[in-house]
């Protein structure tokens, strides 16, 4: 745990339950979490407030994660970003790594597979 206190994570899924879920292990994991369930919503907080890393759904109605992904990374360029699927079909999983995600986390999950996925996608951050 040690270095996570001070890294900031954006949860991003259109699910509610699964933005309580991650923000909850996250924290207890002591990273300092917020959650959002639309993209819109995530892209004012990426606007306020930096953030270490953005894990966003694939799959969410008003824009998929790809899209946030794209409008968040010109708003931060310095942001890591991880996908978080349910979809994790081949293609999915290809175009996320080279669109430039970090990590991959297919769901369900376990809060061990949480952790790792996360502090892969924070490797040479600041």
């Amino acid at each position: 745990m040690a270095g996570t206190t001070k890294r900031r994570v954006l949860v991003v899924d259109d699910a509610g339950e699964v933005v309580v879920l991650c923000v909850n292990m996250l924290q207890s994991l002591g990273y300092s979490v917020k959650g959002a369930n639309r993209g819109t919503a995530a892209l004012e907080l990426v606007r306020k407030e930096p953030f270490d890393l953005m894990i966003v759904d694939y799959k969410m109605p008003e824009m998929n994660g790809f899209e946030i992904f794209e409008q968040a990374r010109g708003i931060r360029p310095d942001m890591a970003f991880m996908l978080l699927t349910g979809h994790g079909t081949t293609d999915i999983v290809e175009d996320a790594a080279d669109m430039g995600f970090s990590a991959i986390l297919l769901k369900p999950f376990t809060r061990d597979q949480l952790s790792r996925a996360v502090a892969q996608a924070l490797q040479g951050q600041p």
